[in-house]
């Protein structure tokens, strides 16, 4: 049974061959907003996938002395992939440590848990004005069937969530503020 990391590399790996390396930074960005993975991980997963028959690789010369491995999807994997992109995700519990954090932040000295909201609230609008950034660079959504559309449609998603937690920040700094 292939993992979602599996199908993570797959999915990169249906946008064109890559090496190791080119999937590890593509695992940072853009599929790292929604989907992280170390390099180990997906090296031990690109084995699997391999004896799996979901991907293939071609041995190139690399500029050392080692040569380098060029993964692709093969049939098969392409197969697992569109089967397995229609079905409904799998239930995961939420394990959000600001949230655990806030609800123990009664707990805490007021100044200290508003500089947390503070730094959050700042991260956040970093990474919301990035994702602008990135929306920007589209004339609109792509058609559905272009690659890109689902690069978009990620991208909206973190749009969404990057304003949401920014607001929530917001609120409690507000909160916070009335305390002090």
């Amino acid at each position: 049974m292939t993992s979602t990391l599996g199908f993570a590399i797959l999915a990169v790996l249906a946008r064109g061959e890559r090496t190791g390396y080119d999937l590890a930074a593509a695992m940072r960005r853009p599929v790292g907003y929604f989907w992280t993975a170390g390099h180990s991980q997906i090296h031990a997963e690109l084995q699997k996938l391999r004896a799996g028959g979901l991907v293939g690789f071609e041995a190139e010369h690399g500029p050392g002395p080692q040569g380098r491995k060029v993964y692709h999807l093969t049939a098969e994997g392409g197969v697992a992939l569109r089967e397995w992109v229609t079905k409904p995700p799998r239930e995961r519990p939420e394990r959000d440590e600001l949230v655990l954090k806030t609800y123990a932040s009664w707990l805490a000295e007021p100044e200290l848990v508003r500089r947390m909201f503070a730094d959050q609230l700042a991260a956040h609008e970093e990474r919301l004005a990035e994702y602008e950034r990135q929306e920007a660079s589209f004339d609109g959504p792509p058609a559905f069937g272009d690659p890109r559309f689902g690069s978009y449609a990620t991208l909206r998603c973190g749009l969404g969530y990057e304003r949401h937690r920014a607001d929530w920040c917001r609120w409690m700094l507000a909160q916070l503020s009335e305390s002090l």
